[in-house]
């Protein structure tokens, strides 16, 4: 199992919670930690963690509330605040953070809800929301904050849940859901991934079904802790609080260490990178307790510590930014039958951890069953760290004379798209 190490940096600075909103503003170089359950009336604090030492820095903005989610926004340099709940009161407005204060921008859009989960496109410049709760059910619709206003631009794909996880993969240009909680509070497994356009599912397999895990973009998708039942009439005897640390690589997850911070639930992390620094992911609070929001149950358990794992890589809004396609072409572009052209796609940057996948389509003009066009595969998985892959493509038989047949070949990563065109001819 591959090394991952957690180290505990501090005990001092926000008080003991669950169900909190962190995440780091890389304008600023430094997270910001607001609100949460201390097992009694929410909080309403904001903090910033500078790497070594917390701040209280502001008393006044959002009210008190628990299931909250934040994003940092880095085209508008803000930190993004929508939702929560507060006893039986849900919460439907935005707010954002310069680092000074906090400004009510929305309180239009999404219904309000908690529970639901924020993240980050790097690629398209938007806030994405998925799901979270009602006051009588869990909730399945996408929206996207803009910086002006929110649009809701999907309502199929995951499941209708909350308490789940999202962070955005910048390998993939895309946005990655993890588990969370349907109606009956059974922690769920399955991962989705967000486009800009649909959600697809990528897997079930990996991390045990779980709500109220937290998840961070750093070298790799990386996710912490979480409960197997939110519902509060789960037997207790049954109920696992999970202490473990996945990675997703844009293929799979991988579970890769057992030690570190003591199992908990309602975490809040986020990926910190300061200049060169080693990135570093950070995590804090939680609850070894499962409780009802709110409940004093919880006091037992909610945690203030704070933990860093150092993890090189480049985290969203910083960094080399989301690999795009550079340049797509075909050598040679015409080629005499029977033979073969050989493509290459060259990338913005390295891919990262991972890899980088790149899906190929190809058209074929005019079709016919005098020839066979072989070539190429659906996709090239071009390595971490490396910016360019290949692919081959070729008619094997004689065309008969006078017959051209042209070939367009698109390669798409996220939202770049590249075509090139390859022509096939009868031998003269």
């Amino acid at each position: 199992m591959p090394s991952f190490f957690w180290t505990q940096k501090q005990d001092i600075g926000p008080s003991s919670r669950t169900s909190h909103g962190l995440t780091y503003d890389s304008e600023r170089q430094r997270l910001v930690l607001f609100g949460g359950d201390p097992g009694g009336p929410p909080l309403d604090d904001t903090w910033v963690w500078d790497g070594a030492l917390w701040t209280e820095v502001a008393d006044t903005g959002p009210s008190a509330r628990h299931g909250l989610a934040m994003a940092f926004d880095s085209a508008r340099k803000c930190v993004v605040l929508f939702g929560g709940a507060s006893g039986s009161n849900l919460f439907g407005d935005t707010w954002t953070w310069d680092g000074t204060e906090w400004t009510q921008v929305a309180d239009t859009g999404p219904a309000a809800r908690s529970g639901h989960a924020l993240a980050y496109d790097d690629a398209r410049e938007r806030v994405v929301l998925f799901g979270g709760r009602t006051a009588a059910n869990p909730l399945g619709d996408t929206w996207e904050w803009d910086g002006t206003e929110w649009t809701q631009v999907q309502d199929v794909g995951p499941s209708a849940r909350r308490a789940h996880t999202m962070a955005f993969d910048a390998t993939a240009a895309r946005v990655v859901l993890f588990g969370g909680a349907g109606a009956n509070g059974a922690g769920l497994n399955d991962t989705w991934l967000w486009d800009g356009v649909a959600w697809t599912q990528a897997a079930d397999t990996g991390p045990d079904p779980r709500a109220a895990s937290a998840m961070v973009a750093a070298t790799t998708i990386v996710l912490f802790g979480g409960v197997n039942s939110i519902d509060p009439g789960f037997p207790t005897a049954n109920r696992i609080i999970y202490g473990d640390s996945w990675r997703w690589d844009a293929h799979a997850w991988t579970k890769v260490q057992d030690i570190g911070p003591p199992p908990r639930w309602g975490l809040g992390m986020a990926f910190r990178k300061a200049g060169a620094d080693v990135g570093r992911i950070v995590l804090v609070g939680g609850s070894s307790v499962f409780g009802p929001a709110q409940d004093v149950s919880l006091q037992a358990g909610v945690m203030h510590d704070t933990w860093e794992h150092a993890d090189q890589g480049v985290g969203p809004g910083q960094g080399q930014g989301p690999v795009t396609i550079q340049s797509l072409a075909i050598i040679p572009p015409e080629v005499q039958t029977p033979g073969t052209a050989n493509g290459m796609i060259t990338l913005s940057g390295p891919a990262l951890a991972g890899g980088a996948i790149v899906q190929l389509t190809r058209a074929v003009s005019p079709t016919s069953a005098a020839f066979r066009v072989s070539g190429p595969a659906s996709q090239v998985t071009i390595p971490a760290n490396s910016n360019s892959g290949s692919f081959s493509i070729g008619i094997t038989s004689l065309l008969p004379f006078g017959l051209q047949v042209s070939v367009v070949v698109t390669a798409t990563l996220g939202t770049s798209s590249l075509s090139a065109n390859v022509l096939f001819t009868p031998t003269a």
